[in-house]
């Protein structure tokens, strides 16, 4: 990378851009960021709390929950530090099919709580759209919590969970988190002690918490795997709600797939389509083209994406582009 230039440093983004006032390991995590335009959890928007049994100062804005068709919800996952995923909520008559379920048990708890608040129908479905950990780590929420979760995913997906040379994903990952996090942390300590600028100080103590807080959590983890797998585009039969489970193509993973409302006109993306530069390594860029034109033939108005705000279905057209 050339010199005075800077990474954002969330897995998802990793735009290259002109360096600002703050470096780039804290970046997305402290003030919106003139190469990527992420804002901190700080910003003015009502964002989802933590009760204050789980709340801690490393979690304190996790997500803003917003309706985006009937009985339908997205839970826009606030930049951190610390990424979380979106995710889906979808209501039926008997039950709740959430799409990805976090990075963490703490994140999935925190949004069980706002689906708790608009629906006490139980926790039916998890769809986990590819096996990046930042949106699967939660499982074990939902499956200590409802016996008869089913947990779905692809062929392939299950598969990379399992493989250990697989990417940034599965029960590998974890390995090498708990491996690499206690370095991070040590770094962060010693970059904190080193800090002269007050600003950058405060940036990195945050994201020390939030480290040391997702440590504790990856030290107890309960990994969840998917109970049922798919490889093809499959039909949910859920009551009251269709829901497609779409397999289109190899994209962001080999084991990418899209949830579908036709009704509603909704379409959940995972990291496939999300609302700024993706990340590549594991994906299949070529195939991945093909992937999002096969996506474009489906009659929506609205993205769910895996990270970012719900955007319009012209935003296929632009993210094809980039």
């Amino acid at each position: 990378m050339e010199k005075g230039r800077v990474q954002c440093s969330i897995h998802t983004c990793r735009r290259i851009f002109d360096e600002p006032t703050l470096d780039p390991a804290t970046i997305c995590g402290a003030r919106r960021c003139r190469g990527c335009g992420h804002s901190d959890a700080r910003s003015s928007r009502p964002l989802l709390r933590l009760g204050s049994r789980q709340q801690d100062r490393s979690q304190p804005d996790l997500f803003d929950f917003k309706p985006v068709a009937d009985g339908v919800y997205a839970a826009i996952a606030a930049p951190r530090y610390k990424v979380n995923s979106n995710a889906a909520v979808i209501l039926t008559n008997d039950g709740v099919v959430v799409v990805d379920s976090h990075s963490k048990p703490s994140a999935a708890r925190a949004l069980y709580e706002e689906i708790r608040g608009v629906t006490k129908q139980p926790v039916r479905k998890i769809v986990n759209t590819h096996f990046h950990w930042d949106h699967w780590q939660g499982n074990e929420v939902y499956a200590a919590e409802f016996t008869n979760l089913e947990i779905i995913a692809s062929e392939r997906t299950k598969d990379n969970l399992t493989r250990p040379d697989a990417g940034v994903g599965g029960l590998s990952s974890i390995e090498k988190q708990l491996v690499a996090v206690p370095k991070e942390i040590a770094q962060l300590k010693d970059d904190i002690l080193k800090a002269t600028d007050p600003q950058r100080k405060v940036n990195l103590e945050a994201n020390l918490q939030q480290a040391e807080a997702y440590l504790t959590e990856l030290k107890s983890l309960k990994p969840a795997l998917p109970t049922r797998t798919v490889s093809s585009s499959v039909t949910l039969k859920e009551d009251g709600r269709e829901i497609q489970v779409l397999v289109l193509g190899r994209a962001h993973t080999d084991g990418d797939v899209f949830i579908y409302l036709p009704k509603e006109k909704v379409m959940a993306t995972g990291d496939a389509l999300i609302d700024w530069m993706p990340f590549l390594n594991d994906g299949y860029p070529e195939d991945w083209v093909q992937t999002l034109q096969a996506l474009e033939q489906f009659d929506f108005t609205h993205i769910i994406p895996g990270h970012g705000e719900v955007v319009p279905k012209a935003h296929l057209s632009f993210f094809g582009d980039i």
